[in-house]
């Protein structure tokens, strides 16, 4: 592929300036070399300060940046920082859990207790049920009599201990669950990083080629200026007429506008590269690499079989059927018995003033302990419903399974084939521009000497710059054709 190289560009440049000097052979050298010297320090000047603070990348480095820049990749790994968590918690409700407690009550009205009985068959004195608020005020006095409960303040402080003993595999598998969902994120944090390095190769390799793009449409424009001098210069000559020489400067004109649009289209490529590895938009950014052709021999069974084995995408599903299924396990827990272990310690104070709540002989201890059994009868059937819900969502999975291998399969077969022809026609185009060259160069030739006529060279020119881009075309839809089928397969070619 040695047309694709900078030596190839330098030679067709070499070529073009000794036609320009044939044609400008009467004319000063001294002063026109003079004036070259001063563009090219110009040039070089301009060129210089348009690089600094201009940040270069190879395709690796676009894709380490891409890695810990892409916001794709940033959500895909808080994903995994969520099911890392989810694992602590179902940790967590295994292990037991320890509360504390603490009220204060004020009665603006205490509660009473009402005796109709005559206090005296208790042999109660009259003055104590006045001490305790009683409203009988004789010995033998039938009527109602009221006695308070409890005091206006109150202090209660505890603290509750509880210990799941037995939950009929209902944690177990919420751990097991957790893991398994962990693994699956990981797979798809894998998936979408996949995703990017194609993204970020794709992109790269796009700035490359609009690069040699604008190369073409460059060359073509200096070729077709060429042309309208020679056109010139027969016209003076009376060897042609005004004619071909319009026709030279519309042909001009178009290539112009077909070099804004490539340099635009670069620009365009080069925002695109910068959201995909995360940079701003703002910032100057450049790509240090080539289009090269890498011949690789490849199997389609050998490429389907590392896809099914190695794709992300589908470890992750196979991870999340396993999954559901210990969610399956879990629903049906539900309608099972469960035993719990609690233990309570509490203090209560009935202190009247806010200072004697800090007197611990104001404080009264009381603790106790208990296992608890709880043994669902009748939920509704909403366990049922659950169990239900559960299930069908495994089988979506297992659908969704079926439906990602269909999908994996022609995937891999289309980028396989989109390879092969990428690569037929790359072979075909080298031969194409190796032709068109021969044939622009003796377009010009004859051209010169008033053998051809400016229609014919201009078809010779428009062939040269279109094998030119159809090369560098193929050789990205090869480059591209490659990525995608290591994306597909989940291979490395070497």
């Amino acid at each position: 592929m040695s047309f694709f190289n900078r030596k190839h560009w330098i030679d067709t440049r070499l070529k073009t300036q000794d036609r320009l000097m044939g044609l400008w052979a009467n004319r000063l050298i001294g002063s026109w070399a003079y004036g070259l010297m001063g563009l090219v320090c110009v040039l070089s000047l301009v060129s210089y300060a348009s690089v600094l603070g201009q940040e270069t990348l190879s395709l690796q480095e676009s894709i380490d940046m891409a890695m810990a820049e892409n916001l794709s990749v940033k959500a895909a790994q808080e994903k995994v920082n969520t099911a890392e968590q989810k694992i602590k918690e179902a940790i967590a409700a295994m292990l037991p859990s320890l509360s504390a407690s603490g009220s204060y009550t004020y009665f603006g009205k205490l509660p009473t207790m009402v005796f109709d009985i005559d206090p005296s068959m208790f042999g109660l004195p009259p003055e104590l049920l006045e001490t305790m608020g009683g409203g009988a005020q004789a010995q033998g006095d039938a009527q109602p009599n009221e006695i308070p409960v409890g005091q206006e303040d109150t202090y209660r402080a505890g603290l509750a201990l509880q210990q799941p003993i037995f939950m009929w595999g209902k944690l177990y598998n919420n751990y097991k669950q957790s893991k398994l969902n962990l693994e699956a994120a990981r797979q798809e944090l894998e998936a979408v990083r996949q995703q990017v390095i194609l993204d970020v190769t794709t992109s790269f390799y796009g700035i490359l080629l609009t690069e040699q793009l604008v190369k073409v449409a460059e060359m073509a424009v200096e070729q077709v200026q060429a042309h309208v001098k020679t056109a010139q210069d027969l016209v003076d000559a009376g060897m042609a007429t005004n004619f071909d020489l319009l026709r030279a400067k519309v042909q001009l004109a178009n290539i112009k506008s077909q070099f804004i649009r490539a340099r635009n289209g670069l620009r365009l490529s080069e925002d695109s590269f910068k959201s995909i590895i995360g940079m701003e938009l703002g910032a100057q950014v450049s790509v240090q690499g080539e289009l090269v052709y890498q011949p690789v021999e490849l199997n389609l069974d050998e490429l389907l079989m590392s896809a099914m084995e190695n794709r992300p995408e589908i470890k992750q599903l196979q991870l999340q059927e396993q999954a559901g299924k210990k969610l399956v396990s879990l629903v049906k827990a539900g309608s099972k018995p469960n035993l719990m272990f609690v233990a309570n310690h509490d203090w209560e104070s009935y202190a009247d003033t806010p200072g004697d709540v800090f007197d611990r002989d104001e404080w009264k201890r009381s603790w106790n302990v208990t296992l608890a059994l709880n043994v669902p009868i009748f939920d509704g059937l909403a366990t049922r419903a659950r169990v239900k819900q559960a299930e069908s969502g495994l089988r979506q999975i297992q659908i969704g399974m079926d439906q990602l291998m269909d999908g994996i399969g022609l995937e891999v077969r289309a980028a396989y084939l989109s390879f092969q022809e990428s690569q037929e026609v790359l072979k075909a185009q080298e031969e194409a521009v190796q032709q068109a060259e021969e044939s622009l160069r003796i377009a010009n030739l004859r051209y010169g000497n008033g053998m051809l006529t400016s229609v014919e060279l201009m078809d010779a020119e428009l062939a040269f710059t279109q094998s030119q881009t159809n090369s560098f075309n193929a050789l990205y839809d090869y480059t591209v054709a490659l990525a995608k089928l290591e994306k597909a397969s989940a291979s490395r070619f070497e």
